[in-house]
């Protein structure tokens, strides 16, 4: 073989190496799927949306206070009803002592 010959079977082997390689590496798969949105998770959280929701939500949360709805509540607004909901609901929120009995003694440590 001649060299020229040589360097010839060289190149041609490194080309059809780097396209072989290019190939490989453009079908393989990375393993990580790709990214989507899935449905929304249901909260407990969840804020209701319409008056009515709300008015509901409202009176459910206020009966577990031990309280009634406030004579003049047909005037209010929706947002605020809205946020006498929310208020009522931390008010109902459970203290840490009541998820975790003993905690506060934790800090001590």
């Amino acid at each position: 073989m001649t060299r020229r010959r040589v360097w010839a079977v060289v190149v041609a082997a490194f080309v059809a190496g780097g396209a072989l390689a290019f190939a490989v590496v453009s079908v393989q798969d990375d393993g990580t799927p790709p990214v989507t949105a899935g449905p929304a998770h249901p909260s407990a959280s969840r804020v209701p949306e319409t008056r009515t929701e709300l008015i509901e939500a409202w009176v459910a949360e206020l009966r577990r206070g031990g309280r009634e709805l406030p004579d003049d509540w047909e005037t209010l607004t929706t947002g605020e009803i809205r946020a006498r909901y929310l208020h009522q609901r931390l008010v109902n929120a459970p203290s840490a002592d009541e998820l975790d009995p003993g905690i506060n003694g934790f800090a001590d440590e």
